[in-house]
């Protein structure tokens, strides 16, 4: 049998393995896989060192319990109810001498389209007359104001409305207002009266009621007896 010439430096230890009177093996020694399994390497411990602005470590540890423990005892309700501010205990002795407007809700489009400024609705809490106005958006510059008497109209007063911000723009705007009211016993029925007008671009809007203004009258809470002295007493 011809050997390779490149097999010829172990020709003779080839030709042992292949005789069949030797049963050594080729290779001496025990086997091993090539697959050898590592013991995994223990990472040390991280360690966590706080330092203060200058780079110094912190020496002072500070350990804090979650028990809590209350020194002073929970006040009662009946001291509570004492701290808690007292609610408006004056009641005005005026109500409304009207219908909410925003009720009569074609009519209220109709007078919001012709006079472009109308009174939506209104309230008394307290001794506070209180409501909103809205006007159409014909100009960006609006100032709405409400003119209200409580001498049937031997004075007057002329207080700002406020501008009330609302997510969906449209067509109209919406202002509130505020006027405290006298207290005491009312006056006569009409006494108390007031109107809005609105200025926009150079032109001014009223509504006063279809000309019979926006009026209060005495309350039923008080005693007629007040009112009789209120309209005899009256130069009106």
């Amino acid at each position: 049998m011809d050997v390779p010439s490149c097999l010829s430096p172990s020709h003779n230890s080839l030709h042992a393995s292949l005789s069949p009177h030797r049963a050594e093996p080729l290779l001496q020694g025990p086997f091993r896989s090539c697959l050898v399994r590592q013991s995994q390497r223990q990472s040390p411990k991280k360690r966590v060192v706080f330092a203060d602005m200058k780079g110094l470590p912190l020496i002072t540890v500070h350990n804090f319990s979650c028990d809590i423990q209350h020194s002073e005892k929970l006040p009662s309700s009946s001291s509570v109810q004492q701290l808690m501010p007292a609610g408006p205990t004056e009641v005005s002795s005026y109500t409304l001498g009207f219908s909410q407007p925003f009720l009569d809700y074609d009519r209220f489009n109709r007078c919001l389209e012709t006079q472009k400024v109308c009174l939506e609705r209104c309230d008394i809490r307290g001794l506070f007359l209180q409501g909103t106005v809205q006007v159409h958006n014909v100009g960006y510059e609006k100032i709405v104001v409400i003119r209200i008497t409580f001498n049937a109209w031997t004075s007057f007063f002329d207080l700002p409305c406020v501008y009330m911000c609302h997510f969906f723009p449209g067509d109209t705007d919406i202002f509130s207002f505020q006027v405290e009211l006298p207290s005491g016993p009312p006056g006569p029925d009409g006494t108390i009266q007031f109107c809005f007008y609105f200025q926009c671009a150079q032109q001014i809007y009223w509504d006063n009621n279809q000309g019979y203004n926006y009026s209060l009258k005495p309350s039923d809470c008080f005693p007629m007896n007040f009112v009789s002295e209120q309209i005899s007493l009256s130069p009106l």
